[in-house]
C-alpha cells in the first residue's frame, strides 16, 4: 500500500506539469510578415472574385511565413435584403479607421488593405513582388503563443497566452495595438436575397472575433492570458489564431503570425 502511494506521489509532479503545458506554443519569423485585410460582404455582387482571390493565395506559394491573410465582413450591405452571417459592425469601424488613415473620401467594398495601405491594385498587380519587399524587412515585435483547450460536454474554450516584445530599445507608447483575431476557413453560405441572390459564397480567413489590447505606455513587453471561449457554430478543424502589432496611427504592422488551432 505504501508502495503504490509512493509512487503515484512520483508521478503527481509529472502530472500536473503536463497539465500545465500548453498544447501548442508558436514564435514568430526573425523578418517582417506582411497582414493583408479585406473588407467584404456577401451583399455586395463585386465581392466574390475578391473572395476566392483570397482564398487562393495558398495555391500561389503565398505562406503563413509570408502573409497572414483575414477576411472582414461589414455590416454596411445588410440593409438590402441579405443579412451577412460573418459581418459585424466591429469591423466597419475597423475600415472606417483604415480609410482615416489613408486619406479616403468613402469607404468600400471589395477592399484590400495591406499593411494598414490601401491595395487597389490587388486584382492587377502579383502580390509576391510586394511582399518580396515587406519581407526582408528585420521584425519590429516579437511574439510568442501558446494555447490549451479545455473541453466539456456542453462547451469548450481555450485558455491563450500572448507574450509580445518590441524589437527595438524604444519603449512603446499606447498607439501600439496587439490584435488576436479567430478566423476560420471553408465557410459557405446560400445566398437568398440581395445582389448574390441565388449564389453560393465561399470564404476563406473569416474573422470570427478580433480583440485589441493596447501596449502600455513606456513598455516594451506585453503579456497577457485569457480564456475564449469556443462558438458552436465554429468547425474548430478549421479554425485559426493570428496575432499581429500595428501602430493605430500610421497602420504600419510592425510583426505579423497566424497558425491553425491544431497544431499537432
Amino acid at each position: 500500500m505504501h508502495g503504490r502511494l509512493f509512487s503515484s506521489l512520483l508521478l503527481l509532479p509529472a502530472m500536473l506539469a503536463s497539465a500545465n503545458t500548453p498544447d501548442c506554443e508558436i514564435k514568430s519569423q526573425t523578418h517582417r510578415v506582411a497582414l493583408l485585410e479585406l473588407y467584404t460582404s456577401e451583399g455586395c455582387s463585386s465581392c466574390p472574385p475578391a473572395d476566392k482571390w483570397l482564398s487562393n493565395l495558398r495555391d500561389k506559394g503565398v505562406t503563413a511565413d509570408k502573409l497572414v491573410p483575414l477576411s472582414l465582413h461589414v455590416d454596411y450591405w445588410n440593409y438590402i435584403g441579405w443579412r451577412d452571417p460573418y459581418s459585424s459592425s466591429q469591423y466597419t469601424a475597423r475600415q472606417r479607421e483604415v480609410a482615416r488613415r489613408n486619406r479616403l473620401s468613402s469607404i468600400y467594398t471589395p477592399q484590400m488593405v495591406l499593411n494598414g495601405q490601401d491595395f487597389r491594385a490587388w486584382h492587377r498587380q502579383d502580390i509576391r513582388r510586394k511582399l518580396e519587399d515587406i519581407n526582408t524587412l528585420p521584425a519590429a515585435a516579437k511574439f510568442v503563443m501558446s494555447w490549451s483547450e479545455q473541453r466539456s460536454d456542453d462547451n469548450s474554450s481555450l485558455s491563450i497566452k500572448v507574450n509580445a516584445r518590441l524589437a527595438s530599445s524604444q519603449a512603446a507608447s499606447s498607439q501600439l495595438i496587439v490584435n488576436l483575431a479567430v478566423f476560420e476557413n471553408r465557410l459557405s453560405s446560400q445566398v437568398n436575397a440581395g445582389e448574390n441572390d441565388g449564389r453560393k459564397l465561399e470564404h476563406d480567413y473569416v474573422v470570427r472575433r478580433l480583440f485589441k489590447y493596447p501596449f502600455a505606455d513606456k513598455h516594451d513587453i506585453f503579456i497577457r492570458q485569457l480564456s475564449l471561449p469556443m462558438d458552436k457554430d465554429w468547425n474548430r478543424d478549421h479554425l485559426g489564431l493570428a496575432l499581429f502589432v500595428q501602430d493605430s496611427e500610421s497602420g504600419e504592422i510592425l510583426q505579423a503570425m497566424a497558425h491553425a488551432i491544431d497544431c499537432k
